[in-house]
């Protein structure tokens, strides 16, 4: 493993990886069922932000009651924070997803529904570079490899497929 990927898998890790698979998959599910070729793309990132981020603070409020039952006496701020420090992983996973869906759009000047296929294929490939980076760090090694990484981009690839049934 060379520094770059190996400093890549550490961030990783820190950020919770299943956090930020949590929310790249929350991402590209909700850009799939709201985004239409008549959307207004800004109105479009700002839902799909927004519930980015209702899911993240819906995490974080779970885990800052969880501490309560798990004997923690920290005040609710000191566990809030503690919560949305290790949830964070949440937005690191979905926010790439709506920045690329808003640069296709604006930089690339592509339609509301081209720059959510194009957010949507980003989100395919995030998944499985996660899932190689896991099962990499894991040992997996070969097909299993492979098979790893698929069947991380699958969600992706299933917010593809209700992208094209519903639009």
């Amino acid at each position: 493993m060379n520094g770059a990927h190996r400093r890549l898998v550490e961030v990783l890790v820190r950020r919770d990886p299943g956090n930020v698979l949590y929310g790249a998959v929350v991402t590209a599910g909700v850009l799939a069922a709201v985004s239409a070729e008549i959307s207004h793309v800004h109105r479009v990132a700002l839902g799909v932000g927004a519930s980015l981020l209702a899911y993240w603070l819906a995490h974080v409020y779970t885990a800052t009651q969880a501490m309560l039952f798990d004997g923690h006496r920290g005040s609710l701020p000191r566990r809030f924070g503690s919560a949305a420090g290790e949830e964070a992983g949440i937005l690191v996973g979905g926010v790439p997803a709506v920045v690329v869906y808003l640069a296709g759009h604006d930089l690339v000047e592509l339609s509301a529904s081209d720059a959510a296929f194009c957010a949507l294929w980003f989100s395919v490939g995030f998944l499985f570079l996660i899932g190689y980076l896991g099962a990499h760090r894991a040992g997996i090694r070969g097909w299993w490899l492979l098979v790893e990484s698929i069947g991380a981009a699958s969600l992706g690839v299933l917010a593809v497929a209700v992208k094209f049934l519903l639009h």
